[in-house]
């Protein structure tokens, strides 16, 4: 029954043992990565100022006589300040890509307003 009792206990240490250093290494592998994933996200950010400097100081332009390009709508209902904000969406969205925004539209919805909000309730997150 002693022999039992010890073999009982030695292989419990075992598997507490084989999980604990598994979990370390788990841990281990996850900083390293978000470390990785850290310094890229940095260096592409610093890329992106870097880019924006040169522009800046190439532009002999002042920026308050520059003419912002405006989008054609097909309905006139859409309040410039919310073009403008579109157009922001998009440019952050792209960034040092070349892109350019060419209409903006209201989008026509089929559905009913109760089928919206169901829509709207359903997808909010958490």
């Amino acid at each position: 029954m002693n022999n039992q009792m010890t073999e009982a206990l030695i292989l419990l240490l075992a598997g507490f043992l084989v999980v604990f250093c598994v979990l370390i290494l788990l841990i281990i592998v996850v900083t390293i990565y978000s470390r990785i994933i850290f310094s890229v996200q940095n260096s592409a950010k610093k890329k992106k100022e870097v880019l924006k400097e040169e522009v800046s100081s190439d532009d002999p332009t002042p920026a308050s006589t520059q003419t912002a390009y405006i989008p054609r709508t097909d309905d006139d209902e859409i309040p410039g300040e919310i073009i403008a904000v579109i157009a922001a969406a998009v440019d952050s969205i792209y960034g040092e890509k070349p892109h350019k925004l060419r209409a903006v539209k209201k989008s026509r919805s089929s559905r009913s307003a109760w089928a919206r909000a169901g829509l709207a309730e359903n997808t909010r997150p958490f």
